[in-house]
């Protein structure tokens, strides 16, 4: 049994005249993991079977740094990166922070037409894909003019492409970041520019570890994540992970009771789930976790969308007060975050915003509210708003005057600060002139037993408006029908918030992080 090392959280490091930072210095070589230096043979990453040692992962990294560099990518230029989570991962991330360049996580779900809008909107000029997708991949980067030479299958290929270059330091100093984006759940994806991105280099792994302090994350220990590493949350608990010197153990997709048997065997103490996972571990008897030693577990995140409240509380039951929930999106609107302890004490609520970060509500003529009233979400960073890529119109549409930024979020604030997210604007159901949230109902039709995944939206209605539909993936071999479903909600929900109708679905349009395309459910409904 393969039994990942623990590592120190501390590091020596030595000041510059001019005040800088940096960490020591091993064989001539600048390393900017601290664990490379202090553990170089211990275990950094574990994924199907495949280990790699810090030193290593280090080394991989540099050889992808120069790669980059040899296809002409400079400083902020963009290649994609189109994978499963797979060991590759962690020293391509760490590569194009050496190169200074911003890598595109591409969805492995996407089209070829949908990979080609976003190769050709982002400007990327090379891709590295695995032997999955490589078809659809090629097929994307050949429409819009790539050169096949820039086309690098994982595998064979992918090794002689970066072990041809030499394992010495990089001369950029600055570092990379991705040009991630949007989930293209409301539209069109648009890509996400932040003024956090390309910090120093020396400065990197203490920035990434200081996200990781603030929403919790042990000093150290094993990291075990199953959420797909294209998406925001995925990579920054990589990054932070890397930072704080956790032995990371990737898996290429999530599963139950396999998730259970990792934490006993690898000793986890770190993991992120979305809540579409949260509710499968939340319906599982008593005995996946009392027969298996968990006691490791120290932490579960959770973001990316709503969690129900049953389904969170049944987690914190079982496993203790360790679940943290941050709210965040890729254009910067976190993190918020939110303990076991805050949770139950202000049910619903999502927490309080970082030192950097002010929230406020405002109302649709633009006016600031007062606590606990409804109104959009809007954020102001120290750092600055966000730019979306390519698309100026966009960006001024979110924001007001004074620099506040909005990604089109209701909730409100209660007196002490703290946050409660509500549901998406477009999600608003107007049912006879009375507001109605999707979110709410979903959380309670998520608690049936015959249902795997749940969907709530509005749908035209002559006489009020809007008619509240829900849409219903079940469990395998449940039965359940419209009739039966709404009246089991008409004993837990006022009239006017239970569907009218119900469509039931193989599967909902999820994202792999969780994350519901409902307009592809809810635009069949209404005309274009």
């Amino acid at each position: 049994m393969v039994k990942a090392t623990f590592i120190p959280s501390t590091v020596g490091v030595f000041e510059h005249d001019n005040g800088t930072r940096n960490l020591f210095y091993s064989d001539a070589v600048t390393n900017i993991i601290q664990a490379t230096i202090l553990s170089p043979d211990a275990i950094a990453v574990i994924c199907d079977g495949q280990e790699l040692s810090w030193t290593q992962l280090e080394s991989h990294a540099r050889k992808i740094a120069h790669a980059l560099s040899a296809w002409g990518l400079n400083t902020g230029d963009r290649w994609a990166l189109l994978s499963h989570n797979r060991i590759e991962w962690p020293e391509l991330f760490l590569g194009n922070t050496l190169a200074g360049t911003r890598y595109v996580p591409l969805n492995w779900h996407l089209t070829v037409p949908e990979l080609e809008y976003l190769l050709i909107n982002s400007g990327a000029t090379a891709l590295v894909v695995d032997p999955d997708h490589a078809e659809v991949g090629k097929e994307a980067a050949g429409l819009v003019g790539i050169d096949p030479d820039r086309v690098i299958v994982l595998g064979p290929q992918y090794t002689a492409w970066r072990d041809a270059q030499p394992d010495t330091d990089h001369p950029n100093t600055t570092s990379g970041s991705a040009l991630t984006y949007t989930g293209g759940t409301t539209g069109a994806s648009k890509g996400v520019t932040r003024p956090d991105s390309g910090a120093p280099i020396t400065s990197w792994a203490k920035g990434i570890s200081t996200w990781g302090n603030y929403v919790g994350m042990p000093a150290s220990g094993v990291a075990l994540i199953t959420t797909p590493l294209y998406h925001a949350f995925g990579a920054g608990v990589l990054g932070a992970a890397l930072a704080r010197n956790h032995t990371i153990v990737l898996k290429e997709r999530f599963d139950v009771d396999d998730f259970l048997d990792s934490i006993e065997q690898y000793r986890v103490t770190s993991a992120p789930l979305v809540p579409t996972l949260i509710v499968r571990l939340a319906k599982l008897d008593d005995n996946h976790f009392t027969s298996r030693d968990l006691s490791s577990l120290q932490w579960i995140a959770h973001t990316a969308a709503p969690c129900p409240g049953w389904a969170k509380q049944r987690l914190i039951d079982m496993l203790g007060p360790i679940i943290t929930e941050f709210y965040g999106s890729s254009e910067g609107t976190g993190p918020v975050v939110c303990t076991s302890t805050e949770w139950m004490q202000r049910p619903g609520t999502v927490g309080r915003p970082a030192p950097n970060l002010s929230v406020s509500v405002v109302d649709d003529n633009g006016n600031d509210l007062p606590a606990m009233k409804i109104g959009t979400l809007y954020f102001k960073r120290a750092d600055g708003a966000p730019q979306y890529h390519g698309d100026e119109a966009k960006t001024k549409a979110a924001q007001l005057p004074d620099g506040r930024f909005t990604v089109g979020d209701l909730g409100y604030l209660d007196s002490d600060g703290f946050m409660y997210l509500v549901d998406r604007r477009v999600d608003l159901i107007l049912n006879g002139g009375v507001n109605v949230y999707p979110a709410e109902i979903e959380s309670v039709l998520s608690q049936h037993p015959s249902i795997r995944d749940v969907a709530v939206f509005g749908i035209p209605d002559s006489e009020f408006g809007q008619q509240v539909k829900a849409a219903v993936e079940l469990e395998v071999g449940a039965s359940l029908t419209s009739d039966e479903l709404i009246a089991w909600s008409r004993e837990r929900l006022a009239s006017f918030k239970c569907p009218r109708s119900v469509d039931f679905h193989e599967a909902l349009p999820r994202e792999a992080h969780g994350k519901l395309k409902k307009r592809i459910l809810r635009d069949a409904y209404w005309p274009e």
